[in-house]
């Protein structure tokens, strides 16, 4: 790994944090507003600017200038979190976008290279990244003369255009690399020139409250996806492994759940059945969004933990351990397997009318990310601290 950046474990901390708060949240009976902004503007977001401050410079084999500006950035997303806790959105709007913007500019130089599928989605996450804080910025403190900007559009700016970008422009690289399979290059751009036409009609039906178009982008992201799952499948058909890496696993148990939270969505758009928000909502930030990321985590954060100590432990002449030896498969899986029963278990308990349902499920994803802390961050730490 050429460059290490040493804030992203801090940005996945702040994301894991942010996670654990809104599932806490939904739990004790918080509207589903609230869970929704902590979920995307926090955890989405800040894992998203995390993994990108360590993948972009690697993707470009450069290193970034300015290193201190990522504590900058840090700060600012961290009080951007802090005032959603506080339900002061319009100030939290200010920090995200702050910390968005100065994030932009920082990365930016290092973007020269921009023919590689991965980097097109990449660079296509951070423009609707922008936009997307810009439009939680109007939609939360409105300016006159300006239109009016509803927040499911700046949400979903945040969920498909950003979120659904990023990871699926990382997935098609990473996984036919760590399956050892040879990535079909026409087939992902055909996945990347669908997706932004979806992801486009998507987010032009939520800026006309127009529910029919939102329908209709969803059904063009299900294609794209339906072919994107044709890539992973080959990779998987033609794999020399024995058995599936954990990390993958984690990366198909997210698309499953994004299939059924796309269905969910183009199904509640189409009927304007706007009780099933929270189904839709369980699905994709905490099924798609939580299984893909703590995957992604699992994959990116031993590599530079392990390039961190391997420096500290080469300048003090002694042996660098093995971070396989650290991370245990067994306690990952464990994780993984309690989080997906935890989703499954929300999803249906916004179904049933009761408070006891709905704690109890959300209490089960809570033991998951306990679990998932357990076998990421803490065994990351006894590796630093060997």
């Amino acid at each position: 790994m050429f460059y290490i950046s040493k804030m992203t474990p801090f940005f996945f901390l702040l994301a894991f944090t942010d996670l654990f708060i809104a599932v806490f949240s939904q739990a004790l009976g918080f509207d589903y507003v609230f869970v929704g902004i902590l979920g995307v503007f926090g955890f989405i977001l800040h894992t998203i600017i995390g993994a990108a401050y360590q993948i972009i410079p690697n993707s470009q084999q450069t290193q970034l200038k300015n290193e201190k500006l990522q504590i900058f950035v840090f700060i600012t997303s961290t009080l951007g979190s802090f005032f959603i806790f506080m339900q002061n959105y319009p100030i939290a709007a200010l920090f995200t976008l702050t910390a968005v913007v100065i994030f932009t500019v920082h990365v930016l130089p290092a973007l020269k290279n921009l023919q590689p599928v991965t980097i097109k989605f990449l660079v296509a996450s951070l423009v609707y990244m922008n936009v997307g804080a810009f439009l939680f910025a109007m939609a939360y403190i409105p300016v006159q003369g300006l239109p009016f900007v509803p927040f499911q559009l700046a949400v979903h700016t945040i969920t498909a255009g950003v979120m659904l970008n990023a990871i699926i422009g990382v997935e098609i690289a990473w996984i036919p690399m760590l399956l050892m399979h040879t990535l079909n290059v026409k087939l992902a751009r055909g996945v990347f020139y669908i997706l932004q036409l979806g992801i486009a009609v998507l987010l032009i039906g939520f800026g006309m409250l127009n529910y029919k178009v939102v329908a209709a982008g969803s059904v063009v992201i299900l294609a794209g996806l339906l072919l994107f799952l044709w890539i992973v499948f080959n990779a998987v058909r033609n794999t020399t492994h024995k058995e599936i890496p954990y990390v993958i696993k984690f990366f198909i148990a997210g698309q499953v759940f994004l299939i059924a939270g796309l269905l969910s969505g183009a199904h509640l758009a189409g009927s304007e059945n706007f009780d099933m928000v929270p189904l839709h909502m369980n699905l994709m930030v905490f099924g798609f969004g939580g299984l893909t990321i703590a995957g992604a985590m699992f994959h990116l954060l031993p590599r530079i933990v392990w390039n961190m100590v391997h420096v500290k432990k080469a300048q003090e002449g002694k042996q660098i351990p093995n971070v396989f030896n650290i991370l245990k498969k067994n306690e990952a899986m464990l994780s993984f397997y309690i989080l997906i029963i935890g989703v499954i278990l929300m999803a249906g308990a916004t179904f049933i009318d009761l408070n006891t349902t709905r704690y109890l499920a959300n209490l089960v994803f809570v033991v998951g990310l306990l679990f998932f802390f357990r076998a990421l961050f803490y065994r990351l730490y006894l590796l630093y601290t060997l």
